[in-house]
Formats: C-alpha cells, sequence, structure tokens
C-alpha cells in the first residue's frame, strides 16, 4: 500500500489572512483554530467587523485530484435541498498560498450530533435525520455511479448494473484482503439470491453516502428544542438507490448509537418497496463488506475484536438470518 501523505500544516496569522483576503480584500482574521473530528483537515477562521462570524478553511489532501470540484458541486446540489447545507464560497488549487488545495465556506452553526448523544431528546434529532435525508433523496439523478468532480464516473442505467458490479468488485477486495474464502462465498451465494430486489429502485437519487452523528449539526433553538443545524462532508456522495444510502445511514449512525436506528426510519416515513427489510439487509451487508475492505486496507488488523473483527461479527451474524440487519430491526 502507498503511503498515505500528511495534510497536517503549520498555519500562522499571516498566511490565513493572506487567504480570507483572497476571498475578500476588506477581511480582518480576530483568530482561527483547528476543528476535529473530520477525516480531512479543517481550520475555523474568525472574522472582525464584517458582519459574518466565521469561516471554515478545508485543505484537501493531493489525491483524489477531484476531490475539491466534486465537493463544491455536490454541496451546490444539497443547498438546493436543504438550508442545512453550505456552499462552497473559494477553492484555490494555485498552491501558492499553501503547499496543498483547499477551500472556503461559511462556518456553520451548531456542533456535531456526536456532542448531542447524551441529551435526553436525542431521538427527535434523529427523527430529523431521517426527514432531512428523506428530502436529500427528492433529487433524481440522470443514472447510478459515484459522483467525481465533473458529474456521475462510468454511470449506469440500471440498478442491478450497477449494485451488482459493486458487489463484484467488493467481493474480489475481501478475498485480495485475506477475507475468510469460504465466508466469502457464502456470502455472495446470498448476496445474488436477494439480487432481484435490485429491480425495484425507483431510479437513482442523489445520495449523501457518509450520513451519520459527525456529518449532522444541531442545536438547541429558542425554545430549547434540539433541532439539525447544518449537514457537512460531501466527499461520498453518489447517485444511488435511496434504500443503498439509507442503509449506509442506518448502518453507520445505529454503530454509533443503536436507538438512532429507529427514530431514523420513524423519521424517513414509510416506503412503498415491497420488501424493505430484504433491501436494507442487502445494502447493508455490502456496506458492511466496503468499511472491512476500507479499515484493512489502512492497516487495522483483520482479525482485532474492534474495528475489522467487529464487522466480521456482525456480518456472520446476517448470514444466519436473511432479511434482518440488527437485532432491533
Amino acid at each position: 500500500m502507498a503511503p498515505v501523505r500528511r495534510t497536517t500544516l503549520e498555519l500562522d496569522s499571516e498566511t490565513v489572512q493572506q487567504i480570507i483576503q483572497d476571498l475578500n480584500p476588506g477581511f480582518v482574521a480576530s483568530g482561527f483554530a483547528r476543528l476535529h473530528g473530520g477525516s480531512t483537515e479543517v481550520y475555523r477562521i474568525d472574522l472582525a467587523n464584517t458582519g459574518r462570524e466565521s469561516l471554515v478553511l478545508k485543505i484537501y489532501p493531493d489525491e483524489p485530484e477531484w476531490g475539491p470540484a466534486k465537493e463544491k458541486l455536490v454541496a451546490g446540489w444539497f443547498s438546493q435541498l436543504t438550508q442545512l447545507a453550505p456552499n462552497w464560497l473559494e477553492i484555490d488549487q494555485s498552491r501558492t498560498l499553501l503547499p496543498l488545495r483547499y477551500a472556503l465556506l461559511p462556518l456553520l452553526p451548531g456542533r456535531s450530533l456526536r456532542d448531542w448523544m447524551v441529551a435526553p431528546d436525542i431521538e427527535e434529532a434523529y427523527q430529523q435525520m431521517g426527514e432531512l435525508l428523506r428530502s436529500i433523496h427528492e433529487m433524481p439523478m440522470p443514472a447510478y455511479g459515484y459522483i467525481v468532480g465533473q458529474g456521475i464516473d462510468r454511470p449506469k442505467s440500471t440498478n442491478t448494473e450497477y449494485i451488482t458490479s459493486a458487489f463484484e468488485d467488493v467481493f474480489r477486495r475481501f478475498r485480495d484482503f485475506g477475507g475468510d474464502a469460504d465466508l466469502g462465498r457464502h456470502l455472495q451465494l446470498l448476496a445474488e439470491g436477494s439480487f432481484d430486489l435490485l429491480r425495484e429502485s425507483s431510479g437513482a437519487v442523489l445520495c449523501h453516502d457518509d450520513f451519520h452523528q459527525g456529518n449532522v449539526l444541531a442545536l438547541r433553538d429558542g425554545t430549547g428544542r434540539l433541532r439539525l443545524s447544518g449537514l457537512i462532508d460531501f466527499g461520498n456522495a453518489r447517485a444511488a438507490d435511496r434504500f443503498f444510502d439509507l442503509a449506509k445511514a442506518l448502518f453507520c449512525s445505529a454503530h454509533e448509537d443503536p436507538r438512532s436506528y429507529r427514530s431514523i426510519l420513524q423519521g424517513y416515513g414509510p416506503t412503498d418497496h415491497p420488501d424493505i427489510e430484504r433491501a436494507l439487509w442487502l445494502y447493508t451487508l455490502f456496506h458492511r463488506l466496503s468499511m472491512w475492505c476500507w479499515l484493512t486496507k489502512l492497516g487495522l488488523d483483520s482479525k482485532s475484536d474492534n474495528g475489522p473483527g467487529e464487522l466480521i461479527r456482525d456480518i456472520r451474524k446476517m448470514t444466519t438470518r436473511p432479511g434482518r440487519c440488527y437485532d432491533e430491526a
């Protein structure tokens, strides 16, 4: 595996000032600080005497080269669907002020929903997550596929073509990274037994594909109600079946807090799918296998009790009860 380039930078006040003045010559930085919790390096920049409270400086690694353009493109789509998504203000790929590419965007209000998980009304916020995800899925896409800087990469015309190809790829990677061969063959047979459900897709829609507590912000409003205030991190976005995205959201969110599963489903609302539990099982199997491959590629021990090992335990449980993803499902 090729080494991952570090993006850690030693920012100074002079450089920060130059960065924001490229956006607006009248801006003056009153301070800056690293924001934690994301997969990329992000800073808050406070402004003085502008009427705008703060900006976010997001720094991108060298790869993928289309990363900044993708996030700007997708953020524009999301902002058409919800006021919770920020618009990218500027992308700089010149490497004149910093050795890496970066973007500037508004700082959204609130804190990560992870910070609110002990709140007594957290389940109401999870219902709002379900409502938000359903509103995102109102945007139709012209084809199925992963989104890059210019749009959908290698678009597929049907859900069946897209997902069967994705499963072929994830099973190959599972084998290449040392996954149990017998388990892989058994999983492949189980998955193929549910491929008939792929025809039930009502069409490709915009999918966040990383929708969980860490990428949703919340605050208390004037009445004391906990409400969502922001949606961030569009680097995984793709065009896919809505239940592919719902399954990913349930998988990631329930891993952090099992209470979120039922509340997100409740907020998402009724569906007209003929076998929603089996569809969620199929898509969740894909997401768990993909996560196992990603963590293993990062160098985590594939047999460790946490991380890849925990995923394998969950995947083995899925083989004993096709159609059920979780104990509470």
